[in-house]
């Protein structure tokens, strides 16, 4: 049987609290809304479909079909999905690879092929983050499709509920390459955190009473950039700090933007993560077999 390797992309997703004041502290947390959003979006009937459907360029659209909840583990859950995507008003003809033959397309002018794309959320209360698993199709829709389709959805999500939306959803790529490579590639680097063992808050360095015992392994120290300044050279620092012998420094973590402007997550214990999966391709139809996809997404998300 056929087979395909397919790319995984991978995000968080953030809920960016609206300013009162001017003045007003930026707020952002993680997105756990989202849990509650795709409950509801997989709430709608069959015959209620359309409901789901969303506009996109070029006479394209795309909904979710379905959304499933699952465990991962104790604490964290994930919903695996499906969106379907397709493209109306284009019928071109026909033709026939072996033969070269055309003939006039049967299918009418309000349909279209559909293109299925995966994927995963992942809310984990152990790391603190909503993650976001996407299947990297071409021809299906992107992660910045998908944040603006569940931005709506949101939005209808609490109206239901008659409340009003007060943040905007904002996405974060995680990248998989080496770790100062990707930093130096920063224009602007927000935020830095490192984690280290507990056990330097007794050491000599910082001379703190030893009763650790109840803390968490590792603590974080955050360090955040005025507006408008970068700081790549504190990350830099811990990363390179992390690298020496003996170094207390379990994980670096940075964000900041690109030259695109597209917001970007260096996180050291997600380097050299596999982005490919490897799925059997159904022999009629050349599509990817789903449940074996949404399998694999489940099983990268519980090593992840």
């Amino acid at each position: 049987m056929a087979t395909k390797d397919v790319k995984i992309s991978f995000h968080t997703l953030i809920q960016h609290m609206w300013k009162q004041k001017q003045e007003d502290e930026e707020k952002e947390f993680p997105f756990y809304l989202i849990g509650d959003v795709l409950e509801y979006i997989g709430s709608f009937k069959e015959k209620d479909k359309k409901k789901k459907f969303y506009d996109l360029r070029d006479n394209k659209f795309c909904f979710i079909d379905f959304v499933n909840k699952t465990e991962l583990n104790d604490v964290d859950v994930a919903y695996v999905g499906v969106f379907k995507s397709a493209r109306s008003d284009f019928r071109p003809n026909l033709i026939n690879k072996r033969t070269g033959n055309e003939r006039t397309n049967p299918k009418e002018r309000s349909e279209g092929d559909i293109e299925k794309t995966h994927f995963l959320v992942k809310i984990s209360k152990i790391n603190n983050e909503v993650y976001l698993f996407l299947e990297k199709n071409f021809m299906g829709i992107s992660s910045t499709v998908f944040v603006n389709y569940i931005t709506q959805f949101t939005g209808a999500y609490l109206n239901s509920i008659d409340q009003r939306r007060n943040f905007h959803i904002l996405k974060t790529d995680i990248m998989m390459n080496n770790f100062l490579t990707e930093v130096e590639r920063l224009t602007r680097t927000t935020l830095a955190e490192v984690y280290f063992d507990k056990q330097l808050l007794g050491s000599d360095a910082l001379n703190f009473s030893n009763r650790t015992v109840s803390l968490k392994r590792d603590i974080m120290l955050t360090a955040k950039a005025s507006p408008k300044e970068s700081i790549t050279e504190v990350g830099i620092d811990f990363w390179n700090k992390m690298q020496h012998k003996d170094s207390l420094i379990s994980r670096v973590r940075v964000k900041g933007v690109d030259e695109n402007n597209n917001s970007i997550l260096l996180d050291t214990s997600l380097l050299c993560k596999q982005e490919f999966v490897s799925v059997d391709l159904d022999s009629e139809t050349g599509e990817v077999n789903s449940t074996q996809l949404l399998s694999r997404l489940q099983k990268m998300a519980k090593d992840f």
